[in-house]
């Protein structure tokens, strides 16, 4: 099934937009790479771009989500949340887009619209949006795919680290998908 590039934002934007907590801390909970990889490559085709651990958390549980062209990985505090707004982090996505990267309209009105320098020398825009609470977001645009990461109740810096994170870290292949010698 595709999911349109708003709607794809915003079933990753909603459960962030109701319940969080603030990011205190660039240091975080370490990611299941191999686990989020193995779910997601045979549901999309697309680059998976996830960073190596969650600023702010002491421990993570992802859930998964994809089609041909777009993916999503929901970081929540407890493991059967599954991006339920109560219990949901943030996360990161991509969908394939071939616009021009504009935050104010992929994701509607937003309180903070500013252009960022992320790692590798990639140019992002950071948006911060706020409802019931606010949500951060760092988006970004590489071969007709847009990438994006998102903290409920956010700060910049961890938006932006997570963001990098992701860049520096490069697509991710599964090891145990990759056939031994």
């Amino acid at each position: 099934m595709r999911r349109s590039l708003a709607a794809l934002v915003g079933f990753a934007l909603i459960p962030l937009l109701l319940l969080g907590s603030c990011a205190s801390s660039l240091a975080g909970a370490a990611i299941p790479i191999e686990q989020v990889v193995s779910q997601l490559r045979p549901q999309t085709p697309l680059p998976i771009f996830i960073p190596d651990a969650v600023p702010g958390l002491d421990e993570v549980y992802v859930h998964t989500y994809g089609d041909e062209n777009s993916y999503g990985v929901d970081f929540d505090y407890v493991e059967d949340c599954n991006g339920a707004t109560a219990c949901s982090y943030g996360g990161v996505w991509a969908q394939r887009y071939e616009g021009a990267l504009s935050p104010a309209e992929i994701i509607g009105m937003s309180e903070t619209i500013e252009p960022v320098s992320l790692t590798n020398g990639v140019d992002g825009q950071y948006a911060n949006t706020c409802g019931a609470y606010c949500v951060a977001t760092v988006m970004w645009q590489t071969d007709g795919v847009l990438y994006g990461v998102s903290i409920k109740n956010g700060e910049k810096a961890a938006t932006v680290a997570l963001a990098n994170g992701a860049i520096a870290a490069g697509p991710r292949a599964a090891r145990s998908l990759q056939p031994t010698p």
